[in-house]
């Protein structure tokens, strides 16, 4: 999607790293989860752990914006786009775009967010996202937020403007966001949401909050 602030234009299409970037130890941890079901990848950018999911789970949706879902880029190897890459390969798995959310009738057990929050630039976008959560979650479902907060590479965009969480980096090319979201932060935002709080931890400049619908254990 493509935000202005800070007088630029800030595309947080450009932040979705490709599959070739997964953390390990996310990947193991999805892989070591318990049952099967139906999961939504929240914010899938480049399909980064939808091979991980589909392992895992009965089936999956994958959200992103619709720029995202349908413009040609490489995809996991593929020069393709994200939504016929899923329609060609994962069967039974669909995408939709964060616009058509409310188009969404079923829920989910699981949900995936994994650094979406810190490329998004605006606080009513992101309170929307997190407050979905509670909509598209079985009463028992969870969702993992995970957001990078620490590392050597973040000093550069300290050279930016400080905005939100974060700061609005300009080079020669383009402009982007990154929010510095840590375990604290996240966790505030959750409860400020309306979502109960399950679990949080952090982890190698990571943080992890997992939280459930209220009124679930």
């Amino acid at each position: 999607m493509d935000y202005t602030t800070c007088g630029v234009t800030i595309r947080s299409e450009n932040a979705a790293k490709p599959y070739t970037m997964p953390s390990v130890y996310l990947s193991e941890y999805i892989k070591g989860m318990k049952g099967m079901g139906d999961a939504l990848d929240f914010g899938c950018g480049k399909l980064r752990y939808s091979n991980v999911l589909v392992g895992k789970f009965n089936a999956v949706t994958f959200l992103d914006s619709e720029k995202q879902l349908n413009r040609l880029q490489m995809v996991r190897g593929v020069k393709t786009t994200v939504s016929d890459y899923i329609n060609i390969n994962y069967v039974g798995c669909n995408s939709i775009s964060f616009e058509k959310i409310n188009d969404i009738d079923k829920k989910y057990d699981f949900i995936l967010c994994s650094n979406v929050l810190s490329a998004i630039p605006c606080k009513s976008t992101i309170d929307s996202v997190i407050s979905s959560f509670a909509l598209l979650l079985k009463s028992n479902g969870r969702a993992l937020i995970v957001n990078q907060y620490k590392s050597s590479y973040f000093k550069r965009y300290e050279g930016g403007v400080k905005h939100l969480y974060g700061y609005v980096y300009k080079n020669s090319k383009s402009a982007s966001y990154y929010g510095i979201l840590d375990e604290k932060s996240v966790r505030q935002l959750c409860l400020d949401n309306g979502l109960a709080i399950i679990n949080s931890w952090s982890r190698e400049g990571s943080s992890y909050v997992e939280v459930g619908v209220k009124g679930t254990d």
